[in-house]
C-alpha cells in the first residue's frame, strides 16, 4: 500500500513542477514581447489549478501517516 502513496506522491510534485514550469513559460513570452498579458512569474500557480497537484500531495501524506502509525502498534 505504501507503493501508491510514493506514486501519489510522485504524481503531485511532477504536476506541480509542470504548473510552474508553463508558468515561467508564459512569463517569458510575455516578457519577450510574443504574447500580450500580467507579467507575473507564479501567474498560474494563483489559478484553482493549484488544487489538483495538492490533493494528491495530502493523499500521500496522509496516507504515509497512517501507514506509519498502522505498523507502530
Amino acid at each position: 500500500m505504501k507503493k501508491y502513496y510514493l506514486i501519489s506522491l510522485a504524481t503531485g510534485l511532477i504536476m506541480l513542477f509542470i504548473l510552474q514550469l508553463l508558468s515561467y513559460i508564459n512569463y517569458l513570452l510575455l516578457d519577450q514581447g510574443v504574447m500580450n498579458g500580467l507579467l507575473d512569474k507564479t501567474l498560474l500557480l494563483k489559478t484553482p489549478l493549484i488544487i489538483i497537484p495538492l490533493i494528491f500531495i495530502a493523499f500521500s501524506i496522509v496516507g504515509l501517516i497512517i501507514d506509519y502509525l498502522h505498523h507502530q502498534k
